[in-house]
């Protein structure tokens, strides 16, 4: 059975799911100052890991946050503002996929807990996110096991088609953002979302197609 690999952020959903729930934090006022301001500066401090790791790489803003009070709010700010953000056009097209046998699979750098509901809503076989590390129910700012981007997504499906016994050229990829040309590049099939210059150069180069949904 096939399956189809589908990146979150720009790709199912319009926008960044991570960054609009930060500010959703703010509007509520559960950050504090300190807790922003240390967040921050832990960019301001390390230029050389947003390079490396992409920008979503710091989880600082959750330090000493409750866990279970976080995947709550997380959960409800998924269901009531990101399942709506879902581009129709993509949906569409994951549904006829998933329909016809093959399994859908959601991949994102972004909190497990904002793409379960995702998954969920389109009826994903599994999904990989961002899990933030927690000691003793609090939250520590780091994250417990990969984060699914550039290249460690790649090993994430190489992973899962060996496991599963699937061939990569059985399978479908949705992208929209260069770091995510490693796993389009091993997939049979792959699929650009509202690609960016450089993504859409390779798109065109490699063959692939570029759906330039307006949703």
């Amino acid at each position: 059975m096939a399956a189809v690999f589908v990146d979150v952020d720009g790709t199912l959903i319009r926008g960044s799911s991570e960054k609009s729930f930060l500010f959703h934090l703010v509007s509520r006022g559960e950050l504090g100052a300190g807790r922003l301001a240390g967040f921050i500066a832990g960019y301001a401090a390390h230029p050389a890991a947003t390079l490396v790791h992409g920008p979503g790489w710091n989880r600082g803003y959750l330090r000493g946050m409750d866990e279970r009070a976080v995947r709550t709010l997380a959960d409800d700010f998924s269901r009531s503002a990101l399942i709506p953000r879902m581009r129709p056009g993509v949906v569409s097209e994951l549904t006829a996929l998933r329909e016809g046998g093959a399994r859908l699979v959601l991949l994102s750098a972004s909190l497990e807990w904002l793409v379960g509901p995702l998954g969920e809503s389109v009826r994903a076989s599994c999904i990989f996110g961002s899990k933030p590390g927690a000691e003793g129910g609090m939250l520590t700012g780091s994250l417990d096991g990969p984060r699914p981007f550039g290249e460690e997504k790649l090993r994430i499906v190489e992973a899962y088609c060996r496991e599963n016994g699937v061939p990569p050229g059985d399978c479908v990829t949705y992208g929209d953002s260069w770091g995510d040309r490693h796993v389009m590049g091993f997939c049979g099939r792959a699929v650009a979302v509202r690609p960016g210059r450089r993504l859409a150069r390779l798109a065109r180069e490699r063959g692939w197609r570029i759906l330039e949904t307006s949703e």
